[in-house]
């Protein structure tokens, strides 16, 4: 490959080094668009070889000087994050040496600028996709940097090999990925998260079914979406694969015949709400509202007792949550934010006093009953059969909903009367429809009853349940005398959980549990993690499914324990692997390899003295420069070195003794 080719090469991978660290600040979406419209119309100029600031170096530097001033002027008001400040100045200066003229201080810089952006990204985002960026940025860069150490000591018009130079670069990379990994493992360290946002706004955008309003118009499309909205850790933790429980959001009990909206009145805002007590089992759950659930009000398993501990997480960092209580309708986050991460106590059993409960007027409101088609009611105690026992009214209407008519998403066109179209034309729905027949149904038989929603379901991923936009459901809950608001829900099974399509609910599903493995082993792996890694490689953990107290008393001791035995044989074989490569690598040396260590000794009988740590082709250099008269031969033997060993073309004996000999030794007394 000739100069050109070589130095458009090297362009081009130093300028996808670049790109590769700027997408995950662009992923995070914390820096101003117009950056990122800058880097990305400064990319595209530098890949056409288009260079306008070659030219005009004088104000190009002053506009991005008074850049600087503005974006840290802004950080220092406290109207923009100092992190977001750094990387949005990082940006601009990468980018204006995109659009300089190609030298060594220019790319030495890009790739300094490159890498203080990733950097930034690993404070702003840390996400997965900022690991195969990491990747693509080293591998880029160390292109760039093994292509420039090679050519220095190779002629202008010479050809230059270059598939062997990717060769070792590659095999460099390599090592270094591995001993990096290495190091993150047993190096001593704090938690990523301690420093990392982890806000990131959806790239595809927000979408839920939790909306301020019920309207039995429309399809059910968000019943096919597969992604993930919500995640949360329950304790204790049941160990299911699929978690099959109703997670509350929102409650509405006032219905105009077409839609469904809440009365609550909110609360001043609060850290912590307290809705009432259990008086039995409860659940506590750690739950990470996700970007894209783009909702404000929080979940929790049925029945929510009471919210605390909440942060809220935007691209400025964390802060506390203050929560509001719409008493009877949701619990809502006070503040608009990307993520919201809070812990919710649930009742598992028999739960004690609420007033939102107990209060006369939530009943009164579950019981009125918009103007309505003669039929419904028909229906109604057509369906209760005479019977006056509020709780086996209900069950018959929720079995007679269940089992006379079907689900659909698709509901066509709107219509006057949506209830009595889905009661006795259509006769299908979703549970939007099969909700709000039971509520109205109860009510024309003064049994309160209000429409809640939020999700069902909850897919275990790592140590986690997800809930995915499509297990957005809605379902019914009816005032049952002593026994309070019951759970009641007419949607045939089939259509509770999400109906994604099984392709995209199982790539959905790899890319979770890649993300989930990638929180739990990098972003969360801490101080405790590593002593726990240590621990386990002598001994089961404590507390081993399985294990007694008499079990502990026979566990083997750390010197007899298997898995001690195989990382023992794993560090004994590998011990010997190295030991074998070294000793066949002592026994055949490579001919470029021999050829140095005998010029090394050539250079010193001539009184040349190489710098500690001075490669050959460094110091060729340094002769040239200093106009040695040995220079141009040291020039020549240090070129066909560098060929032999990395381009591929072979030394011959006689040449090397030729190169060799055409530097003399020193005579005593000449210097």
């Amino acid at each position: 490959m000739r100069l050109v080719d070589r130095r458009r090469l090297r362009l081009r991978f130093r300028d996808l080094a670049a790109l590769a660290a700027y997408i995950p600040v662009a992923l995070a979406r914390a820096v101003p668009l117009w950056v990122t419209a800058v880097f990305a119309l400064a990319f595209g100029l530098s890949m056409a070889g288009l260079r306008p600031f070659a030219r005009g170096r004088l104000w190009s530097a002053l506009a991005l000087l008074a850049m600087a001033l503005v974006f840290f002027g802004l950080a220092f008001r406290g109207l923009l994050d100092l992190v977001v400040a750094a990387v949005s100045f990082a940006t601009l200066v990468a980018a204006h040496r995109l659009l300089s003229e190609p030298s060594e201080p220019t790319n030495q810089q890009i790739l300094l600028a490159a890498l203080l952006l990733t950097a930034g990204s690993a404070a702003l985002s840390g996400e997965i996709w900022f690991a195969l960026c990491l990747l693509a940025f080293g591998t880029f860069a160390c292109l760039h940097l093994g292509l420039t150490v090679v050519e220095g000591p190779v002629e202008r018009d010479e050809a230059l090999m270059v598939g062997p130079v990717f060769k070792q670069v590659s095999v460099g990379v390599l090592l270094a990925l591995v001993g990096g990994v290495a190091f993150f493992i047993v190096f001593p360290r704090l938690s990523w998260n301690l420093a990392s946002r982890r806000a990131n706004p959806s790239v595809l955008g927000s979408t839920t079914g939790m909306a301020d309003r019920v309207r039995l118009s429309g399809g059910g499309a968000i019943k096919t979406s597969a992604r993930v909205v919500a995640k949360a850790r329950l304790d204790p933790d049941p160990q299911l694969d699929r978690l099959d429980r109703y997670w509350v959001g929102r409650r509405f009990d006032v219905f105009d015949g077409h839609e469904w909206r809440g009365s609550g009145i909110a609360q001043p805002a609060s850290p912590m709400i307290q809705l009432g007590t259990a008086s039995g089992a409860y659940v506590t759950q750690r739950v990470e509202l996700l970007p894209a659930y783009g909702s404000t009000t929080l979940v929790g398993l049925e029945e929510p007792i009471a919210f605390a501990n909440g942060i809220r997480v935007s691209a400025a960092g964390a802060a506390p949550l203050l929560l509001v209580n719409v008493k009877g309708e949701e619990v809502r986050a006070a503040t608009e934010a990307v993520t919201y991460t809070y812990m919710v106590i649930s009742a598992d059993g028999p739960r004690g006093e609420r007033d939102a409960e107990r209060d006369e007027a939530t009943r009164l409101r579950a019981l009125v009953v918009p103007e309505l088609d003669g039929r419904i009611p028909a229906l109604s105690r057509q369906v209760s059969g005479g019977e006056r026992d509020p709780a086996k009214i209900a069950r018959r209407l929720e079995a007679y909903l269940k089992s006379s008519y079907g689900y659909t998403l698709e509901l066509g066109d709107d219509v006057d009367d949506p209830l009595a179209t889905f009661l006795f034309d259509r006769k299908q729905g979703h549970c939007e429809q099969f909700a709000t027949a039971l509520a109205i149904m109860l009510r024309t038989q003064r049994i309160p009853a209000r429409v809640a929603a939020g999700f069902f379901g909850g897919l275990r991923l790592g140590d986690r349940y997800a809930l995915r936009a499509g297990d957005a459901h809605a379902w019914v809950e009816a005032w049952l005398g002593d026994a309070g608001w019951v759970t009641l829900d007419a949607t045939p099974e089939s259509g509770r959980r999400g109906q994604p399509p099984a392709l995209w609910a199982a790539l959905t599903d790899a890319f979770e549990r890649v993300e989930e493995l990638w929180r739990q082993k990098v972003l969360d792996y801490a101080l405790m993690d590593q002593v726990t890694f240590v621990r386990d490689l002598v001994r089961p953990p404590r507390g081993a499914r399985g294990s007694s107290p008499d079990d502990e008393l026979r566990r083997p001791t750390p010197f007899t324990a298997p898995r001690l035995l195989v990382v023992l044989a794993g560090v004994a074989a590998l011990a010997t692997l190295v030991g074998v490569l070294r000793a066949r690598r002592r026994q055949r040396l490579h001919p470029a390899t021999t050829f140095l260590q005998r010029l090394e000794a050539r250079l010193a009988r001539a009184s040349i003295a190489q710098r500690p740590t001075e490669p050959i082709e460094e110091l060729s250099l340094r002769l040239t420069a200093e106009h040695h008269p040995l220079a141009q031969a040291v020039a020549r033997a240090s070129r066909r070195y560098l060929e032999a060993r990395f381009g591929g073309r072979e030394l011959s004996p006689g040449d090397a003794a030729a190169l060799l000999e055409a530097i003399p030794p020193a005579r005593p007394g000449v210097q």
